[in-house]
């Protein structure tokens, strides 16, 4: 067997598992870091000169690197196209495992550096909306009764951006809403509960002691809503017409919940939360629930892991209190409880 240089040779996970052959390629192959760096590089880049620019290295330095390791592969990684370099169904799942590994190596690192300043590891975690103000803050708080030194980052976004960092290894996982509307491949859903949206408005409002409100009546108010395109959005307004009447037309379009708390508290405008938003705010008593029945979102609130990633124990244990959440959601919901 080649001789293996600590630190510098990496081998794909699924090494072990190949046929005999394959395992052999790329024991021969002697793949390195510098190599994935640059597979991931052009993958990047569609550009064999951009991505020697990316990696400070020169274009004939990038372009052998990339025949040495096509050569040992007896594969063609990429196709030159009008739109650049573009993987082959080869080159696309070897860039895969380059990521992957690149990520784990990248949360190691993250890893290392945490213990160095005394916590106990480090968790990025890239948070939607619907589980911005509640979920998360309370699984934190059960993963923290737990691992006090672990560090936790979060990182607030949408699907658009925090799916590509969740796939570039700068996040270990997102929570929120899931959505079918995103490229799945290479990753992995856990449904942690239904949850539906609910209307609110300030303490006080006219219509907050009001029962068997129905959307239609709220449709001269001034509203707060999501912005035009968004799923709920649409929801929404299909909603208003099916009613029989026209969606209001004195709007605020915001996903930000702290400025729509704000707003609801200080004037007559009505809007729309996630339940366990509401529900938090109306315990605390900063807002009132009103009782209009209104669409479902389009997803289940659960987290989003890409697969084939190592798991820290902190991780898994941050998983762990959000499924205990989940379960005490679930719980509420089957009892009766609004």
């Amino acid at each position: 067997m080649p001789r293996v240089d600590a630190g510098e040779r990496v081998f794909p996970r699924a090494l072990a598992e190949m046929p005999n052959a394959l395992s052999n390629t790329f024991l021969r192959a002697r793949i390195k870091m510098r190599h994935l760096l640059l597979l991931v590089a052009i993958d990047d880049t569609r550009s064999v000169h951009k991505a020697a620019d990316a990696m400070h290295i020169t274009q004939p330095a990038a372009t052998k690197l990339l025949g040495d390791i096509e050569r040992s592969l007896g594969l063609r990684l990429f196709d030159r196209t009008t739109r650049g370099l573009t993987p082959t169904s080869a080159g696309a799942s070897l860039v895969r495992h380059a990521r992957m590994v690149l990520a784990n190596l990248h949360h190691a690192q993250a890893e290392l550096e945490a213990l160095a300043s005394g916590a106990s590891g480090k968790i990025v975690v890239g948070v939607l909306l619907a589980a911005a103000a509640v979920l998360l803050p309370r699984g934190i708080a059960r993963l923290k009764a737990v691992h006090p030194r672990t560090t936790v980052q979060i990182t607030e976004g949408n699907l658009d951006t925090l799916i590509p960092a969740l796939r570039a290894g700068t996040l270990d996982v997102v929570i929120g809403r899931l959505s079918d509307d995103i490229d799945s491949a290479g990753l992995e859903y856990e449904v942690l509960y239904e949850e539906p949206m609910w209307v609110v408005t300030r303490v006080g409002h006219p219509l907050s002691r009001r029962k068997g409100l129905r959307l239609t009546d709220l449709c001269a108010l001034p509203w707060i809503v999501p912005p035009p395109g968004m799923p709920y959005r649409l929801r929404l307004d299909a909603a208003f017409r099916r009613g029989g009447a026209e969606p209001p037309d004195d709007l605020v379009e915001s996903t930000c919940i702290l400025a729509n708390k704000t707003l609801l508290q200080e004037t007559d405008r009505v809007g729309v939360m996630p339940a366990d938003v509401a529900r938090h705010y109306e315990t605390l008593g900063l807002l009132r629930t009103l009782d209009v029945a209104v669409p479902p979102p389009s997803g289940p609130v659960g987290a989003i892991l890409e697969k084939g990633r190592s798991r820290s124990t902190a991780l898994d244990a941050l998983l762990d209190g959000l499924r205990a959440i989940a379960g005490e959601q679930v719980a509420r919901v089957a009892a009766g409880e609004r």
